[in-house]
């Protein structure tokens, strides 16, 4: 019985000792509780990883670099070179685009090509004497009495002098033209009556008026205002035959062979040089090759076996639209 009793006690002792330990284990859990503290603490380290990405973000404007491309050169040389064409207006969006040769450049010489418009410029390249594929890319400027214009041929661009090109007119065209043949006799008009104001409205008063006695002699080269009352003495080259040097003013000189040669011709020619006989070549200068021209022939009379012919080619050329009187290149036998 008491064996039982202890036994009883000792289940009880077992079982209180139990649920004492259940007790201590669940007063423990308590203790742990400040782990819960754990989710206060990820919000606090996660709050400067989401500022973070904020720097990223407004640091993203650096992209805004992006506006360099609206500053890229190129498009403001665009605007440039859009803006060359208006010159050559009535031409530009023809399909035969107007091209102009060089002219007055000796053959051992070239036309330098520069930088700019004007011989302060660097010389960036040349065109050849004979070069007659040159365009005019863009708006001449006017220094020291000569108009520069921006040209190009092939590889070679620049500025150079628009006394030295001239507009390439098919030789058809030319001898067609009723404003040529008009002009023609305006010349004529104004050496008959020695008027020097039409005469001037005849040539380009930059261009000016080149004029050479015999073809393979050197030129001169005149103004356009008062020309025929001109009281300057100019060197117009050297006698046929004796070699004696000519000198005198163009009413002196040049008068007289228009009145007898022009006045009198008895044949007029487009782009052909009609003459009579000589005992040398008869040729226009190579420099005013590109240059239309009509030929006004007199025939030589039978008192001096014909050898008393005389003969003017007129070149005339097309500037800015309209037609100038440009060379005068007189013929006569040479012995």
């Amino acid at each position: 019985m008491n064996f039982r009793v202890n036994c009883s006690f000792l289940r009880c002792f077992l079982f209180l000792g139990m649920v004492l330990l259940a007790a201590c284990r669940n007063a423990e859990l308590p203790t742990p509780a400040p782990t819960l503290t754990v989710p206060t603490v990820l919000p606090a380290t996660s709050e400067p990883d989401s500022t973070k990405p904020i720097p990223t973000e407004t640091t993203i404007p650096a992209a805004t670099a992006v506006p360099t491309n609206t500053a890229i050169p190129p498009a403001t040389a665009i605007a440039t070179q859009t803006a060359v064409p208006p010159t050559p207006s009535p031409t530009a969006t023809s399909n035969n685009p107007t091209t102009f040769a060089v002219i007055f450049v000796e053959a051992n010489d070239t036309l330098n090509v520069r930088s700019g418009p004007g011989v302060s410029f660097d010389i960036v390249g040349t065109l050849l004497p004979d070069a007659t594929d040159v365009q005019i890319i863009g708006t001449g400027q006017l220094v020291s009495g000569s108009t520069w214009v921006p040209v190009q041929q092939g590889s070679v661009s620049g500025w150079v002098n628009g006394r030295f090109l001239t507009q390439v007119i098919p030789s058809q065209t030319f001898c067609s033209e009723t404003a040529v043949t008009q002009m023609l006799d305006q010349l004529k008009t104004a050496v008959a009556n020695q008027d020097d104001a039409l005469f001037a409205q005849l040539i380009h008063p930059e261009r000016g008026l080149h004029v050479r006695l015999l073809w393979h002699e050197a030129e001169t080269r005149l103004d356009s205002q008062h020309l025929l009352n001109d009281p300057t003495s100019y060197s117009w080259g050297t006698a046929a035959g004796s070699g004696e040097a000519i000198i005198g003013t163009p009413a002196n000189i040049l008068l007289p062979k228009l009145t007898a040669d022009l006045l009198n011709a008895a044949e007029l020619g487009c782009n052909e040089i009609l003459r009579g006989g000589t005992a040398g070549f008869v040729m226009l200068p190579d420099e005013y090759a590109p240059i239309n021209f009509y030929t006004f022939y007199r025939p030589g009379t039978e008192e001096f076996a014909e050898l008393n012919w005389g003969s003017w080619a007129v070149g005339i050329e097309k500037w800015q639209g309209h037609y100038y009187l440009s060379t005068l290149v007189h013929y006569q036998w040479e012995p």
